[in-house]
């Protein structure tokens, strides 16, 4: 590009840009007077006249009480507020624990109900067998409890996965270990 061609391309951008900057500012100016205090009372905004300056400064706006629905009486045995994802509490068998032959099923209660969605609890041998009855259900008088059948086990290491949709709307999965011994 040549030193006339470069000249003519920063004068027609300085105007692009002049124009564009106008037309901002002139934008900016039309809301600035909608807002500005004369025209207040036809906005829906009170304003007093200053007796030094005879301009019209606006009022300050009255208080107002906010309120809401009533709040449901508090259940003592439930905590206040219940935030987080739905946590395991308790197995049978016991994490890292041993557990009998015919032990009939594993179980897992959560501190708060979960989900009937996404329950699930599998019961995995040491070589990567599935041994439970697939059968994973949440307990109907209880639904913070799940517990899956399994049949006879044999002496070994089993590990327990389990995946749960809390009532918080968040899906919570992890595993936990325990052994049968003769």
């Amino acid at each position: 590009m040549t030193k006339s061609e470069q000249e003519k391309f920063r004068r027609k951008h300085i105007r692009w840009t002049f124009a564009g900057r106008r037309t901002r500012l002139l934008f900016v100016g039309i809301i600035l007077s909608a807002s500005a205090p004369e025209n207040a009372s036809a906005h829906g905004m009170d304003s007093d006249v200053s007796p030094s300056t005879g301009k019209q400064q606006p009022r300050e706006a009255p208080a107002i009480e906010l309120t809401g629905p009533p709040l449901p009486p508090q259940d003592a045995s439930r905590p206040a507020i219940m935030l987080a994802h739905a946590i395991v509490v308790r197995t049978s068998p016991a994490q890292g624990g041993v557990g009998p032959e015919d032990i009939g099923k594993v179980e897992v209660w959560y501190d708060a109900g979960i989900r009937d969605a996404f329950a699930a609890l599998a019961v995995v041998s040491a070589a990567g067998e599935r041994v439970d009855k697939r059968d994973a259900a949440i307990d109907s008088a209880d639904p913070s409890h799940v517990s899956v059948s399994v049949n006879k086990l044999t002496p070994g290491k089993y590990t327990v996965r389990y995946r749960a949709l809390s009532a918080d709307g968040h899906l919570v999965s992890g595993a936990w270990e325990f052994e049968v011994r003769p």
